[in-house]
């Protein structure tokens, strides 16, 4: 959960967010191969501190789910991880999270540029991986162009560091994270 690896893995990201996300915060997960990692390894403080859609894994599900909790708790940090694939569902509503002035919410995009719990799928099945690569934008700048605070980690930045600077800024952030899915491997 701690090694310095780039770009992270999973496990490093859960570690990461749970380490700034207050004791009442919530995180809305989106589903991908994360999502796994987060329900186990993520350890909530209180009840309905992490939220997420596991019975009908709903891509695009993640930024809805977390705009809903900062409207309905707006003194709580929320914090939607998505992955890219799911994220790109649902851009269009960062128009209406900045819309409604939803300053306690910081969105972060697990790049990849895959639909990694697919490719997971198809490469458990011992299937050629077939349509699960996608080109995504630049995450910073489509943030950028709703109105948002965009940052990108880099193998020089320090993830929680970058997420102690946008949870509690009063400001709707993105995040765009590199994710290493290499040890995906070991959840069979």
């Amino acid at each position: 959960a701690t090694e310095g690896r780039w770009p992270p893995t999973p496990q490093r990201i859960v570690h990461d967010v749970r380490q700034v996300i207050p004791e009442d915060g919530i995180v809305a997960l989106d589903n991908g191969m994360y999502k796994i990692w987060f329900a186990r390894n993520y350890r909530t403080l209180l009840a309905n501190s992490l939220l997420l859609d596991n019975a009908l894994a709903t891509m695009g599900a993640g930024l809805a789910t977390a705009m809903t909790a900062a409207r309905l708790y707006p003194n709580k940090e929320v914090v939607a991880v998505c992955g890219d694939g799911g994220f790109m569902m649902n851009v269009q509503d960062l128009e209406t999270a900045k819309r409604l002035g939803l300053d306690n919410l910081t969105v972060v995009v697990l790049n990849d540029d895959t639909y990694g719990f697919i490719a997971w799928h198809q490469d458990e099945q011992g299937q050629e991986r077939t349509a699960v690569d996608v080109t995504n934008p630049d995450f910073v700048s489509l943030a950028e162009s709703f109105g948002l605070s965009g940052r990108r980690i880099g193998p020089d930045d320090n993830l929680d560091n970058m997420l102690k600077t946008a949870v509690g800024s009063g400001e709707l952030n993105l995040i765009e994270v590199p994710i290493d899915q290499t040890r995906n491997a070991e959840l069979k």
